[in-house]
């Protein structure tokens, strides 16, 4: 007769060990990409010593840095001490109760490293710094910081449209925290360093339902007949000083943000309390724009480096980061505190101030010495110019007065989701640039 404990250990141990070699394999096939991340590098990477000394027995980068496998350290749970969360982590992954602004730390897994209060304090600088050659310490410090501003990817909005649509749903679900729709976190790279240029060819961002590799670092805004990268400083190009005029160094933020933000996906902002507009960035169909692939039809009065390109590319094809910061940003609609080499002389507060935006690659009136002469005025490119859209007659078919004298915000013609399509007159006074 069979001694069945005997039999049970037996085979207890030989799963275990089937199970031990499985997982040692598995760890020597990912542990390449995850010492290369952010989070995994042994130099740099996660590391919540400062927090709690008894951290310290454990390298910097590893694993339990993040996830508490047994919710207990030395006998005790280390900071913040709650219980066990999803995935093993030290913290719940996100706040859904938490709809908008102002975030608290403790609203998002993330934020407990990623902002200034933490133990770990990670200095992650927004884009207008790191490749847009801002001065460092302008801006926002942390991506903490970064969503805390007027305008930012509302988070419980990302997680409601992840959870919600049928693209990505049965994916989030497996993840959970909106930061995971665009990064992953053991493989995403760290593409910035104190004192050295950023280059966003280390890729932190990965495709929306494609989070088993890295987005950009061979996908890149070349591949856009079109595309003219933007000065950082002086004459030399984004990002950083160190890209080339075609966009060799920038990766293709188009496809990666097209992939939510396009004419068939419905995404609601709780902060507008309103759909977000539909963005077309081809040629063919609803909501296009002149910032993407559809011609323009005139030079608009341009500003290097694209007044001298304009003789020879029918059109410009911008990459989304070229005006609009990730995370966050002080002025409306994420729109950058830096653009084409030079910072905005105010804060673009509305579309009454959008003109702060817009003669960054426009001429104004006071850039093109003709019109008004006035700063803020587009005289000169809306009824002067060669190419003028708009015969000065019947004024108040846009201006509020007979006399055109009183100006209108470049939003209230300008933007994404107003597309040719719907512009049959010039009396409706919106067109696309």
């Amino acid at each position: 007769m069979k001694n069945t404990a005997a039999s049970g250990i037996s085979c207890w141990l030989v799963i275990s060990l089937v199970m031990g070699l499985t997982c040692l394999i598995n760890a020597v096939a990912v542990a390449g990409p995850y010492q290369d991340s952010a989070h995994g590098n042994a130099v740099y990477g996660v590391n919540r010593s400062s927090i709690d000394t008894r951290f310290t027995t454990f390298a910097t980068g590893n694993c339990e840095h993040c996830h508490d496998t047994h919710t207990s350290l030395q006998g005790t749970e280390p900071a913040p001490v709650g219980g066990p969360a999803p995935h093993a982590l030290f913290a719940d992954g996100f706040n859904t109760s938490r709809t908008q602004t102002p975030y608290l730390e403790t609203d998002n897994f993330c934020f407990y490293c990623h902002s200034e209060n933490s133990g770990q304090q990670v200095r992650n600088q927004d884009y207008s710094t790191t490749f847009g050659s801002d001065a460092p310490g302008e801006g926002p410090q942390s991506i903490f910081a970064a969503f805390n501003q007027t305008s930012y990817h509302n988070l419980y909005d990302i997680w409601n449209f992840l959870n919600n649509d049928l693209t990505y749903s049965a994916w989030f679900a497996l993840r959970g925290n909106p930061c995971s729709g665009c990064h992953n976190s053991h493989l995403a790279k760290r593409n910035w360093d104190s004192g050295q240029l950023g280059f966003p060819l280390l890729s932190t961002i990965s495709m929306p339902g494609i989070s088993n590799s890295l987005w950009g670092e061979s996908e890149v805004m070349s591949g856009y007949f079109g595309y003219e990268a933007p000065y950082a400083l002086n004459d030399t190009r984004e990002p950083a000083g160190i890209g080339d005029p075609d966009g060799t160094a920038t990766p293709d933020y188009v496809g990666f943000c097209s992939s939510c933000h396009n004419p068939d996906k419905t995404i609601w902002s709780t902060t507008l309390n309103r759909e977000i507009k539909k963005i077309n960035w081809g040629d063919i169909g609803l909501h296009q724009n002149k910032h993407g692939a559809l011609a323009r039809d005139g030079t608009n009065n341009l500003r290097e480096p694209y007044l001298s390109s304009g003789v020879i590319k029918n059109n410009f094809i911008l990459s989304c980061l070229d005006c609009h910061e990730p995370h966050g940003s002080v002025n409306i609609m994420l729109l950058r505190r830096r653009i084409n080499g030079e910072n905005m002389e105010g804060t673009v507060a509305s579309t009454d101030t959008m003109s702060y935006t817009c003669k960054r690659c426009h001429m104004d009136d006071l850039a093109s010495a003709a019109g008004t002469g006035e700063p803020d005025r587009w005289e000169y490119v809306h009824h002067l110019a060669t190419d003028a859209p708009y015969s000065q007659s019947v004024c108040t078919d846009c201006h509020a007065t007979s006399d055109g004298s009183s100006p209108i915000a470049c939003g209230n013609c300008h933007g994404h989701g107003m597309d040719d399509s719907v512009l049959p007159i010039q009396a409706t006074g919106r067109v696309t640039f």
